[in-house]
């Protein structure tokens, strides 16, 4: 800084003149810099903006559950080799339908409440964890979309613009350009969850899991039709064989080694015609068993299993829990999966030899 009396050059920080001892004049204050002014939007987004963000995540789910679910499908048959399990199908679709209640929980909100700037926040004012996101994102889907007018009335006459899928998951929607401040203050004014509500909140959980169990025993279980003669053949078939699996099953476990015959194991040709079977293939190697049903070979009018074949696959427990057998899988390897309970759904394939 130059001094006004002897215009000597001083560093920045004296406060007198090096030369002459002449008081310096005092540093300019740094212009404040304007306080950012807050934003005027109001916390709580009017019904239209909402719906649209439900439409667009709705839009975003199909998407995702079909894309996910082919997805898993190719990459299964791509891998094994065989047709899809319809319970991989239908996880993968869960994963499809469950994305917008993740990104609500980790990430900056579902797309439909990113492009029309909407939030989810809890009472703190933060993101709502994974459990409590997912129950929001179950109860707002399901019995919103199961029934959208009836439904849609009687929460707003119970729990008002909030709805019910945020009541019960203490959940509020807020606009994104809202300040913190103010959503801070409207959040902690609004209503808690009552007795009446905690008992919905049980209520619904349990209607949740019914409904779940329902939809697995359904679609993934793939009812058995008792209608089929076939199917009930290969069930009755399956029981009769159980005698000779337990023999292989117990020396396995006195021998350590796989059967390589019947005899083996004490089974003589005529107790395995007595089943209902005309022979029996041992894998010394493997363990599994094949066995020919008796019968003559079917036709287009008179379909019959004569001639085809059951395998069971034997599965080990491994040597952390004591070794030994675990269960038999069974299959086919020319039996049409239609004409077998969900039980024996194994593809057999090159293992049946």
């Amino acid at each position: 800084m130059q001094c006004p009396r002897c215009n000597w050059q001083n560093p920045a920080a004296n406060t007198q003149c090096f030369s002459c001892n002449a008081p310096l004049p005092a540093k300019p204050a740094a212009r404040a810099q304007p306080a950012a002014k807050a934003s005027n939007a109001p916390v709580f987004p009017s019904i239209w903006p909402r719906l649209g963000a439900t439409a667009i995540d709705a839009l975003f789910m199909a998407a995702a559950m079909a894309g996910l679910g082919m997805a898993a499908a190719l990459t299964y048959q791509g891998l094994a080799g065989e047709s899809r399990p319809v319970l991989l199908v239908v996880a993968a679709a869960l994963v499809g339908w469950l994305l917008p209640a993740f990104m609500d929980a980790w990430g900056n909100g579902s797309p439909g409440k990113r492009l029309l700037k909407l939030r989810v926040v809890t009472r703190k004012g933060g993101a709502p964890g994974l459990l409590r996101s997912i129950w929001r994102h179950t109860l707002k889907y399901t019995l919103n979309l199961a029934l959208p007018g009836l439904f849609h009335h009687i929460q707003q006459t119970i729990f008002g613009e909030r709805a019910m899928h945020n009541s019960l998951a203490g959940t509020h929607v807020v606009s994104g350009q809202a300040d913190p401040r103010a959503v801070l203050r409207a959040v902690a004014q609004t209503r808690a969850v009552t007795g009446a509500g905690r008992f919905l909140f049980i209520v619904f959980g349990v209607l949740a899991l019914v409904f779940g169990g329902m939809v697995i025993g359904v679609v993934a279980l793939d009812k058995d039709n008792g209608d089929n003669p076939l199917r009930a053949e290969v069930i009755h078939l399956d029981l009769v064989s159980d005698p000779v699996r337990m023999l292989a099953e117990s020396h396995y476990q006195r021998t350590g080694a796989f059967a390589p015959d019947m005899a083996a194991i004490g089974v003589t040709q005529e107790s395995l015609k007595a089943s209902g079977f005309t022979k029996l293939e041992m894998n010394p190697v493997n363990g599994v068993l094949r066995f020919t049903i008796a019968g003559d070979p079917g036709t287009a009018d008179a379909p019959s299993l004569g001639g085809r074949h059951l395998v069971y696959l034997p599965e080990l427990r491994s040597e952390k829990k004591g070794g030994g057998m675990r269960r038999w899988r069974c299959g086919s390897d020319d039996i049409p999966r239609e004409d077998r309970p969900y039980s024996c759904r194994h593809e057999a394939g090159a293992l049946a030899r």
